[in-house]
């Protein structure tokens, strides 16, 4: 519950925190969902990745009211940071980026069925202690990994943006770190796993 807490308030905290490469990040509404996902099967030592937009819940190994307990937990932290808490946006006639951005009009009408202003839905799933296999592979070949004997927690987070020009669906690979002599936990790294437009 304590990993989950903190992992889950770091991510929380560097989704309402500006990147410099999206300075307009802080200007679209976000909303958090409470609810761990089961999506630590790409994150298992050794595991086949499932499809990048299916959810293994096998690889779940909490009991309900475990679940339960740390959805709680998360809404807690969210009213802490006065982040919105909820499930996704629903609009279902707003289709993705891509498709609007096609040059034959005749096949859809920009922003029709969007939201008129940009929102953001993230998902976080449950952390998994180390730093998972597959960051090796999503890292560049010239990267140092970050120092292993510190305490290493990867999790799975997952963005929903949707705005006036349609609505993109990332995954990421999150890799936090604990430092030893403060105690609190810093996101190190950060690897898009797959992207829908």
């Amino acid at each position: 519950m304590k990993a989950d807490g903190d992992v889950f308030e770091t991510i929380v905290q560097s989704e309402i925190t500006p990147a410099g490469d999206d300075s307009a990040i802080a200007l679209r509404s976000l909303r958090v969902d409470s609810r761990p996902v089961a999506d630590t099967g790409p994150l298992a030592a050794g595991a086949t990745p499932p499809s990048p937009l299916t959810v293994d819940s096998s690889a779940d190994s909490l009991s309900p009211t475990a679940l339960a307990k740390v959805a709680e937990q998360r809404k807690a932290i969210l009213s802490d940071m006065h982040v919105e808490e909820g499930g996704p946006f629903l609009y279902p006639d707003c289709g993705g980026t891509r498709v609007h951005r096609l040059r034959d009009s005749s096949l859809t009408t920009t922003g029709s069925g969007c939201p008129a202003e940009w929102r953001r839905y993230v998902t976080v799933g449950l952390p998994v202690k180390g730093a998972a296999a597959v960051l090796s592979k999503l890292r560049d070949r010239e990267e140092a990994p970050p120092d292993s004997s510190a305490e290493l927690w990867t999790v799975l987070v997952t963005e929903n943006t949707i705005g006036t020009s349609g609505q993109t669906w990332r995954q990421y690979a999150c890799l936090l770190r604990r430092d030893p002599e403060t105690g609190e936990l810093a996101l190190v790294e950060r690897f898009l796993v797959s992207y829908a437009e």
